[in-house]
């Protein structure tokens, strides 16, 4: 009975050091946290897409701080993950739900946008929107919070497609670089 609890408490604690140290495969090589751009893309192979914004701006400096997104797609039997980079460094790995196959020729139309998951499958699928806005919100904070909680901003996009066949152009609402609306305006 004490020789299974020995063996209950090992395996508890290889779990949580694994947990804790936060590595994504590539291959054969591991890619951490903390790691280079250029660590990685020796590691994984360059990305599908690289999207990039600004995070902080200082007048008379100008952007001071980045993220981004680099998407790679392993086709529809893989996850596509999403590597985001803060400032130079990777901060966290998103699985994003099962790849595609890209098409040499794009073709987009309203139902390809309403399947459509990331910033990168709509770049993919559809190309570049006709117009985009982008700006960065703070969630709202709690009011009776016990401790001071650091609040990370999110990246909300709207992206206009217009489609010559169709009377109303598509707004497409991202947050953090996944769709998270769709809705039709009226067109010119």
């Amino acid at each position: 009975m004490i020789r299974l609890h020995q063996l209950l408490a090992l395996f508890a604690f290889a779990t949580l050091a694994q947990a804790g140290q936060s590595a994504t495969r590539c291959g054969s090589s591991l890619v951490n946290e903390g790691a280079w751009p250029i660590e990685v893309e020796e590691s994984c192979g360059p990305p599908d897409y690289v999207a990039e914004y600004p995070t902080t701006t200082i007048p008379g400096l100008g952007v001071v701080q980045t993220v981004e997104h680099w998407y790679y797609n392993p086709g529809p039997q893989r996850f596509i993950r999403r590597m985001v980079f803060r400032n130079g460094t990777l901060a966290r790995v998103d699985d994003l739900g099962y790849g595609f196959h890209v098409s040499d020729s794009p073709s987009c139309d309203l139902n390809t946008l309403r399947h459509a998951r990331t910033e990168y499958e709509l770049i993919a699928r559809c190309g570049e929107p006709e117009s985009r806005r982008v700006e960065w919100q703070f969630p709202s904070s709690q009011r009776h919070a016990k401790s001071w909680q650091t609040r990370q901003a999110v990246l909300v996009q709207e992206w206009l497609y217009d489609f010559s066949d169709n009377q109303f152009r598509q707004v497409v609402r991202l947050r953090n670089g996944q769709v998270v609306d769709i809705a039709s305006r009226p067109g010119r």
